[in-house]
């Protein structure tokens, strides 16, 4: 018990010095974006009053930052946000050095710098798909290849009243959504090229790759390979997206082909060039 409460006592700081390092680091779409995103919805507006454009639900998990002065709040979602992808690193049994791999990739440090919700939506993997369903498609280039995992698996256990009930939250969503705030949709579809300077996906040229990934996924019961497949089935996502295909690789099942913290290093070393090279 002792152990216990030395080794919450050790994170809390870990937490705590991480929150008060990064807080005064560049952010590109924190303050401007979700930050303002949030405090406007707690206000009572919309959140599309700002230039948000990721799923209404989204800016719930931001609200307990949104109580806070903005510097703060930015390096406390920082520290939340690393410590997902280290958590699910560390569920997975991962080596302290494929972690180290991992979270010094330049995807994984633009994913933490920029702010966005990516961690947020990949933290849904850990949860069962009624709620895991609802965070991983906040951003559907992060969650679409978990979300089509299920519902094959489950049409081809037959198992549909368990399948309506993990979709049935996230169905709901969209389309209270649409409802309530068709301008998500409105900009989803008209706002396209706006976007296009950010887009990284290799669509549909990736599409084998995507389907490839999805058949692992289901040949081998494991979601985490569905994961690493949503952005190559994706026609827009951003450089540090490719953050979900490493996290969805980290899975032990990778080692039946080769081991996890070469994976990871050759990994990081292959982005870090072709992020140098291609200048993204």
């Amino acid at each position: 018990m002792k152990r216990n409460w030395i080794g919450i006592a050790i994170l809390i700081f870990l937490f705590a010095a991480t929150a008060a390092l990064t807080a005064n680091l560049p952010t590109a779409d924190f303050y401007e974006n979700f930050y303002k995103a949030a405090r406007t919805a707690l206000a009572g507006h919309s959140p599309y009053e700002t230039i948000y454009n990721s799923a209404p639900w989204g800016v719930i998990p931001l609200f307990p930052f949104a109580l806070l002065p903005p510097v703060p709040a930015h390096g406390l979602y920082f520290a939340t946000c690393l410590f997902i992808l280290v958590f699910i690193a560390w569920k997975l049994h991962a080596s302290p050095l494929t972690i180290v791999a991992f979270i010094l990739s330049p995807t994984a440090i633009g994913a933490l710098l920029v702010g966005n919700l990516d961690p947020v939506a990949i933290s849904g993997i850990l949860f069962p798909p009624a709620l895991g369903l609802l965070l991983l498609l906040i951003k559907p280039q992060v969650g679409a290849g978990v979300a089509l995992y299920y519902l094959i698996d489950f049409i081809r256990n037959k198992r549909y009243l368990d399948g309506m009930k993990a979709f049935a939250p996230v169905a709901a969503a969209y389309a209270l959504a649409l409802v309530f705030f068709p301008i998500w949709y409105v900009r989803i579809f008209t706002n396209t090229s706006v976007y296009q300077i950010w887009n990284r996906t290799l669509f549909p040229y990736s599409i084998p790759i995507g389907l490839f990934l999805l058949w692992a996924a289901l040949r081998k019961r494991n979601p985490y390979f569905a994961l690493a497949a949503a952005p190559f089935l994706a026609p827009y996502h951003t450089f540090y997206t490719y953050t979900v295909v490493q996290i969805g690789l980290l899975h032990s099942d990778v080692e039946t082909y080769v081991r996890r913290d070469v994976l990871h290093i050759l990994l990081s070393i292959f982005l870090w060039i072709i992020m140098l090279v291609f200048n993204l």
